[in-house]
């Protein structure tokens, strides 16, 4: 599969970059942020790239692949809920598929906690292919 990708911003962390064949702004995370600055400091790096990218799309989705990832810290989790959902929402997002690594903490992680908003539809899955799958559907 041909899949076009332009990264945007890149650390040791983070990733994001805009993949044309769903369309979606992906964010690929690997290990942790360096603290809660450095995770509100990607944060903002993903919704400057939604807001800069969206009206070259007739729709644009959001794709997280945490399977590198570690864990964040509650007070981040709580900073993304607070502050970064609304402004997804704001600037049009509508649909966010989070692929989780498969372990234990990852399949509790889903079941504690709904990120789903107002206008925001957000998923979990186990493969990125699945994740991709239903966003295309989108």
């Amino acid at each position: 599969m041909n899949t076009l990708k332009n990264t945007f911003y890149e650390d040791q962390y983070a990733s994001v970059s805009v993949v044309e064949s769903v369309p979606c702004v992906k964010i690929k995370l690997s290990g942790f942020p360096t603290g809660s600055d450095h995770y509100q400091f990607v944060q903002s790096k993903l919704l400057e790239t939604i807001c800069n990218q969206i009206n070259n799309f007739c729709r644009l989705h959001l794709l997280t692949d945490s399977t590198e990832a570690g864990l964040v810290l509650e007070e981040d989790i709580m900073y993304y809920k607070m502050n970064i959902i609304p402004r997804l929402e704001e600037a049009g997002i509508r649909y966010h598929a989070i692929v989780l690594p498969p372990n234990f903490v990852a399949r509790w992680i889903r079941n504690q906690m709904d990120l789903s908003h107002r206008k925001l539809k957000v998923e979990f899955f186990d493969k990125l292919q699945d994740a991709r799958r239903w966003l295309k559907k989108r």
